[in-house]
């Protein structure tokens, strides 16, 4: 084959050659492993390896020049895939470190919410031994109450905080207005301070509270 005749083969054609140079190559490879440890032993000479490589060289692409460039694009390609080859890899160790730091992070998270579920247990613990009643409720008028302690339960005639939580912080309450100015109050400034209304019991007896 010549440099002449290359010009006009087609993108199928050269790909074909390109793989029957690689095949070629690694049949060279190997033929070079074996001439060096024949080499070696001393059974081979330089030159004589050096009359047949250009001979089987000849016969196979029609000139050295020809298989030269041939190697040369087929290296190119290589290194162009070697290339794609070394990103994938480092955008695979970008991924591995981005996992690790969200795996990182989901632990910190966990490890906090064991921290505050147990402060939140702590701060019941304290408020449940109070002999004042303290109830935590939904805002609004006609919220509810979401917790109570066993005194707070107790004082409107309830048996447990359980039986308490759920129901309506305006039936706690003999007048309905009282609830209105408190909340009206609280949303204002957050606090009314020696606050007092009558409140009602589960029976419905009354007292001031």
């Amino acid at each position: 084959m010549g440099n002449g005749n290359s010009k006009g083969l087609s993108v199928n054609a050269k790909t074909i050659i390109l793989l029957i140079l690689f095949l070629d190559v690694g049949f060279t490879v190997k033929m070079i492993h074996k001439y060096n440890d024949m080499k070696d032993a001393g059974f081979v000479r330089e030159k004589t390896f050096a009359e047949n490589m250009e001979k089987r060289i000849m016969k196979a692409y029609g000139s050295p020049e020809e298989a030269r460039k041939l190697v040369d694009e087929a290296v190119g390609q290589k290194q162009e895939a070697e290339k794609i080859a070394d990103s994938l890899r480092g955008h695979d160790i970008k991924m591995r470190h981005i996992n690790q730091e969200l795996e990182h992070a989901k632990e910190q998270l966990e490890m906090e919410k064991v921290q505050l579920q147990k402060s939140e247990r702590d701060k019941r613990l304290l408020l449940d031994s109070l002999k004042e009643g303290v109830y935590q409720c939904e805002p609004g008028v006609n919220g509810k109450f979401t917790w109570v302690n066993q005194s707070c339960a107790e004082i409107f005639g309830y048996k447990s905080p359980e039986e308490m939580i759920g129901t309506k912080v305006s039936d706690i309450y003999a007048d309905q207005n009282d609830r209105e100015r408190l909340v009206k109050k609280l949303e204002e400034d957050g606090v009314w301070r020696n606050f007092a209304s009558y409140c009602k019991k589960k029976n419905g007896e009354l007292f001031l509270h």
